[in-house]
């Protein structure tokens, strides 16, 4: 009997234990098949620099002259949003303010501070939902300098890259994605110093198969 209840609590605590590893529900992730959709309607739109009394944009646009697919928007205030976009509306990506950074599309996303990096609150069903307890610190939104001159701005998990981030290289490109445990996974856009662009489904031992994108 009593090593019933030995084991017993065992399995109550593994399952409390993995209840609290439950990474929190902060934006949707499209799945691969549909993302595989969004590169297939954009993959021929063209990319273009394009300045504006508000600022700078530099992404793909469609026939119309729309944003449309992969861009990256620079205001002159010093705001940036860089992510997907449909029909010159934006779709999913990260914003970043003098205050905050917020990860996800217009009606469901997650609100980091600036000031301390911490996960403040998830905006879902058109209201905030606060967090609480140990979630506080194991979500961040950082700035990591690395010795060779590049630079991660993005979500982390526990210390590692996990979520969605800008990787800055040393010499000036920057990538936009997803990263999975400290590893780079998924869909994203690579942005070249000479306003050049590459979309795809993203491998670290394999960019072959690459889209580049025109420059219009």
């Amino acid at each position: 009997m009593k090593r019933f209840l030995l084991l017993f609590l065992g399995a109550v605590a593994l399952l409390r234990s993995q209840a609290q590893d439950t990474p929190l529900k902060k934006y949707e992730i499209a799945p691969a098949d549909f993302e595989h959709v969004y590169l297939d309607m954009v993959a021929r739109n063209p990319c273009r620099l394009t300045t504006s009394d508000n600022g700078q944009y530099i992404g793909q646009t469609d026939e119309e002259s729309l944003i449309y697919g992969y861009g990256a928007y620079m205001n002159n205030d010093g705001s940036q949003r860089i992510g997907q976009y449909r029909n010159g509306k934006f779709m999913f990506g990260i914003t970043v303010n003098n205050e905050s950074a917020i990860v996800g599309s217009n009606d469901f996303y997650a609100t980091y501070s600036l000031t301390t990096g911490r996960l403040e609150y998830i905006f879902k069903a058109n209201e905030k939902q606060l967090i609480d307890g140990k979630g506080m610190y194991d979500y961040a939104f950082v700035s990591m300098n690395y010795k060779n001159g590049d630079r991660y701005v993005g979500e982390i998990y526990r210390g590692k890259r996990h979520g969605y981030g800008i990787y800055y290289y040393a010499n000036g490109d920057y990538w936009y994605g997803q990263y999975r445990n400290d590893v780079r996974y998924g869909f994203g856009a690579l942005f070249t110093t000479d306003n050049r662009l590459f979309i795809g489904q993203w491998n670290m031992e394999d960019t072959s198969r690459l889209i580049t994108v025109r420059s219009k």
